[in-house]
């Protein structure tokens, strides 16, 4: 269904200040912007490469801290899309969605790529009313997707848990991230190791994320003799400095390279000359539902994936089939390099595994059904 060029879309993001990546809002963007003269609202004034587009405008709102600053940006979109009247609203960020309760009959479509928990975490001491502020928060976040025409889920796990939370099941369409054309296959033809092992982690930087498991368990790695080497992308300035000082304690910086944040364009070229990407997070309660960028990125690029066990990467890493799946720590994770380590002929057909299983979260064959919704949404 052809879309009007005439129609005007009105965009809302919500980035964090250490947002580690914007392709996934950056492909939502584009594909609206082939159909819709965009707004794109967001706190900060948006330079990143990926979400500029050529006609659209732009409207930074200014950003203040905590649950005060959060509601304030929200009740801020939602006046001007009510001055504005757009022919459609859409809300990138599962954070955005009480706005749909303040814009009246504007079509609204929401983007829920993040759990309430996440975006609201519950105190791990006791603290009342921190605890009780934070159950409403997570309240009108869910109260807010049961109010937009459509809402987009990137998995499975929130998939079901939008229904849990008394969204209608004809309002809720499961719809992945998706991944650019530009990483398909650019590892499957890359030599399998011979004498080194190269893994590849790109994203966020921090404990729990699993920095501390992957270096420890590198060290582990080359104490049993498993050569290896990891290349670490998306860390900050003082997650630098902190991985410099645990490198040089395990003594092993011949063996790791870290490198800073990357504009989406350069991931390709890193992912190519890897064996296996990485993925690790500890057993927290909102990465239950939210899949990793990464994770998909690995496997369209036929990259196979070590990936702790959560049910956010067993539900698409498939144990020995397209990667290894490991008992979060430094062990597990040291074992599972040593697995493909010691069986080197298994990651060739573990390559094309990868790439065939992530043929399906190509954004080329995504795009059309997220533009179905959207043509949903708006009623056309």
């Amino acid at each position: 269904m052809t879309l009007n060029i005439s129609r005007n879309c009105i965009v809302v993001t919500c980035f964090s200040e250490n947002q580690p990546g914007y392709l996934d809002f950056s492909y939502r963007i584009h594909a609206l912007a082939k159909h819709y003269k965009l707004t794109i609202i967001s706190q900060d004034s948006l330079t990143q490469p990926e979400l500029v587009i050529a006609d659209a405008k732009y409207q930074a709102m200014g950003r203040k801290n905590g649950k005060y600053g959060w509601l304030n940006y929200l009740y801020k979109c939602a006046v001007y899309a009510r001055q504005h009247q757009p022919d459609l609203l859409v809300l990138l960020h599962s954070s955005a969605s009480p706005i749909a309760l303040l814009v009246g009959k504007i079509p609204t479509c929401l983007y829920w790529n993040e759990h309430p928990t996440n975006l609201v975490h519950l105190p791990a001491g006791f603290s009342p009313i921190r605890y009780l502020l934070a159950l409403l928060s997570h309240w009108l976040v869910f109260l807010g997707a049961r109010h937009t025409d459509v809402v987009m889920p990137i998995g499975e796990e929130h998939y079901a848990d939008l229904l849990a939370n008394g969204c209608e099941k004809t309002a809720v369409r499961l719809t992945y991230m998706g991944v650019s054309d530009g990483f398909s296959g650019c590892a499957v033809k890359k030599r399998t190791h011979s004498d080194c092992m190269q893994l590849i982690y790109i994203g966020t930087v921090s404990a729990p994320r699993g920095r501390d498991v992957m270096l420890e368990g590198v060290a582990e790695a080359i104490r049993r003799g498993f050569l290896v080497h990891l290349t670490i992308v998306g860390a900050g300035h003082d997650q630098v400095s902190y991985c410099n000082e645990r490198l040089a304690d395990l003594n092993i910086r011949d063996h790791v390279t870290l490198i800073g944040r990357v504009s989406g364009s350069e991931i390709p070229n890193l992912l190519s000359k890897a064996d296996m990407g990485i993925c690790l997070w500890e057993d927290k309660p909102w990465w239950r539902f939210n899949p990793p960028t990464k994770l998909f990125e690995y496997l369209v690029a036929g990259l196979p994936v070590i990936a702790s066990d959560i049910r956010t990467h067993t539900r698409y890493v498939k144990n020995c089939e397209n990667g290894l799946i490991f008992e979060y720590g430094a062990a597990g994770f040291a074992y599972a390099i040593g697995e493909v380590f010691l069986n080197p002929g298994r990651l060739s057909t573990m390559k094309i595994n990868a790439f065939q299983s992530g043929q399906q979260y190509l954004w080329s064959r995504i795009e059309p059904t997220f533009m179905s919704h959207i043509a949903a949404t708006v009623k056309i």
